[in-house]
């Protein structure tokens, strides 16, 4: 079966202006870009028909390389095709060290009694996994302002009159 993957863009009074939908055959993906993070809200049932092309949206908005929310909590119906692509999902966003969060609910929490979803990153509501983000930004830029410090010393030598080496 073919899953014809639609965008729209809505235009509700006091929405965002960068939200949209994406109909993936049975499920609903709503699309909120933020300024810490990409929230997509999942709704709807994503089975073996449609969770290939669920899970391509997601990487879709992956390829940002900014932080993602994945809000499940108005997920009607889960299946075991929906969870495994969920567990890729995982391995990848781990793999190239890209920040993300799921927000669970009756569907996800169903699956998860009876499998064990390891290490998946749960919040327990937007805000929680906005907060996270923001933590996980700061934590980054500090790596990289504790990186860009190491070179100072050596321009401080070079400010103070040392000779350069490759002069």
């Amino acid at each position: 079966m073919t899953v014809f993957v639609e965008a729209r863009t809505l235009n509700a009074p006091g929405e965002p202006r960068s939200r949209y939908q994406i109909d993936c055959g049975g499920a609903r993906l709503r699309v909120h870009t933020l300024r810490v993070a990409t929230v997509l809200n999942i709704e709807g049932e994503i089975d073996a028909a449609n969770a290939e092309a669920v899970a391509a949206e997601i990487r879709r908005f992956s390829r940002l390389k900014a932080p993602l929310i994945l809000d499940l909590s108005r997920l009607e119906f889960l299946g075991s095709a929906g969870l495994h692509a969920l567990l890729v999902l995982d391995e990848e966003h781990r793999r190239d060290r890209l920040h993300y969060n799921v927000i669970g609910g009756r569907a996800l929490n169903r699956l998860i009694s009876v499998t064990p979803a390891d290490g998946l990153p749960l919040a327990d509501s937007v805000p929680d996994a906005l907060g996270r983000a923001q933590d996980a930004i700061r934590a980054r830029r500090r790596v990289v302002r504790g990186a860009a410090r190491q070179h100072e010393p050596q321009r401080d030598r070079w400010r103070a009159g040392c000779p350069r080496s490759d002069r």
